[in-house]
């Protein structure tokens, strides 16, 4: 199999972004991190509570991080799209984080700073490897080839 170790780190990245997620979404919807974030970030959103953002970080972002991680190595057009996809996804995530909650000076904190360019940097490095991988096995490729 061609590029082994881009898909093992896309494999590693996409697993630890997507416990993160997974066990983040959780905690949101169980009420874990209710003494941190305030209903009141969500002023102006339309959220008047952390469900739906607690689903999406749990199903969307961890869910498809860890469909992505699974299925590295069934050296398929999908699954090279998919890294990336997710990768955006990620990217867009922490997008519309900073957009709605660091608003609020009490919501920025250095941990929470850290966090998001952490994660930002991780899910450009996710799509830079999916389209190294893009690039190198698949570019050229009829839509109908299938590597082996």
């Amino acid at each position: 199999m061609k590029h082994t170790k881009i898909r093992i780190a896309l494999t590693l990245i996409e697993a630890f972004i997507s416990l993160g997620a997974i066990g983040g979404g959780i905690a949101i919807l169980t009420g874990a991190f209710d003494q941190w974030f305030s209903v009141a970030w969500l002023t102006g959103t339309p959220f008047s509570d952390y469900t739906i953002p607690g689903l999406v970080l749990l199903l969307v972002v961890g869910g498809g991080m860890l469909l992505a991680a699974t299925t590295q190595f069934l050296t398929r057009k999908w699954v090279v799209f998919l890294s990336g996809a997710m990768g955006f996804i990620m990217i867009s995530w922490e997008v519309v984080e900073v957009a709605i909650i660091n608003r609020y000076p009490q919501a920025v904190i250095p941990s929470t700073i850290v966090q998001q360019v952490l994660f930002v940097v991780l899910g450009l490095v996710i799509v830079g490897l999916s389209a190294s991988l893009w690039v190198t096995e698949y570019r050229n490729a009829p839509a109908s080839t299938r590597h082996a």
